[in-house]
């Protein structure tokens, strides 16, 4: 267990969002977060709250947000890699944001995000306790929109249009 200072630059998830962020309404993706501020490549951006809940738990509350066609589920373990848990030695778990988060729950998908997803271990080594922490991979203007790949499985037939504007998106959420 790491006994650094609240000052240490590791201590970046335990020391809360210290930059300046929006929520706003956009036409056609819902909520989503903008830069209040020009932000640096590497600056940490916030950590990803809410429930923590196993695979079962998660698929049948998939179903039943899938009918409202709205999801604040982070898939863990499609973004990590912890080779344990992509093995199958750990169990999987993710995280729903849908009835407690904070403001990474508005950041939406882009296929050409400017935020990267990190694992960090947090008053532990152990990985099935790490926290997610998401940071600018480079530098955001004011105003700009804030957006990570999601990463969804893409599977053949119907799925839900992406709207990200980028020019190689992929075409589809899921």
């Amino acid at each position: 267990m790491c006994s650094c200072n609240k000052t240490c630059p590791n201590r970046v998830l335990q020391n809360g969002i210290r930059v300046k962020l929006e929520v706003f309404k956009t036409e056609n993706k819902g909520w989503a977060v903008r830069a209040g501020e020009l932000i640096l490549r590497g600056t940490f951006i916030c950590e990803y709250i809410g429930e923590v809940l196993d695979e079962e738990e998660a698929k049948k509350r998939r179903n039943r947000y899938g009918k409202d066609g709205c999801s604040y589920i982070y898939n863990v373990d499609a973004h990590t890699n912890d080779m344990s848990r992509l093995l199958g030695e750990q169990g999987q778990y993710v995280i729903d944001a849908t009835t407690y988060g904070n403001v990474s729950r508005f950041i939406n998908h882009s296929c050409l995000p400017n935020l990267v997803n990190h694992q960090v271990l947090v008053d532990s080594m152990d990985s099935n306790r790490s926290h997610v922490g998401l940071f600018a991979s480079r530098d955001i203007a004011f105003g700009e929109e804030l957006t990570y790949n999601y990463r969804y499985e893409l599977f053949p037939g119907e799925g839900h249009p992406c709207h990200c504007g980028a020019s190689k998106c992929r075409g589809r959420l899921y």
